[in-house]
């Protein structure tokens, strides 16, 4: 009897090591996604002007100007539009939208006329942040901020 239970265990064994499992592998693989931004082709047209005295009608600000990070490209502005840095745009906090600036860079009388389309800038002693393009055709982005004139072209 001894004999046969121990032999019956063995087989038992033996068969069970044998045997695959029916049962599906019930944890799913999910490979994270990473969000995906599309870009569009951006077509640069630069608007720079020559240098021109004031109008008398015209208001003259002086300050300071900075430009726009990277990170907010193709990100809805305050007016609704799509920012981009390749258009000449510029964000003011009091202007109406839609308002032209010509901004006149100080120290190399370079000067670029640019439409307010978003609100800021929100660092003190900042006047009007600038996108890339409308900073660059009239200083060097390396310096960051310039010292500008303002003129209000309506």
């Amino acid at each position: 009897m001894i004999r046969n239970w121990g032999l019956s265990s063995v087989l038992l064994i033996i068969v069970s090591g044998c045997a695959t499992s029916d049962i599906p592998d019930k944890t799913a693989k999910v490979e994270p996604q990473r969000p995906v931004l599309i870009v569009k082709p951006v077509e640069y047209k630069k608007e720079v002007t020559q240098i021109s005295a004031p109008t008398s009608s015209s208001k003259v600000i002086y300050g300071k100007a900075s430009f726009y990070a990277n990170m907010f490209q193709g990100r809805k502005t305050a007016s609704g539009q799509i920012f981009d840095q390749g258009k000449l745009t510029a964000a003011h906090r009091t202007l109406p939208f839609g308002t032209r600036v010509k901004v006149t860079n100080t120290s190399n009388h370079k000067s670029v006329i640019v439409t307010i389309n978003d609100r800021g800038p929100f660092i003190r002693g900042r006047m009007i942040d600038l996108s890339s393009s409308a900073f660059k055709a009239i200083g060097n982005p390396r310096t960051g901020v310039l010292n500008v004139t303002m003129e209000i072209l309506k």
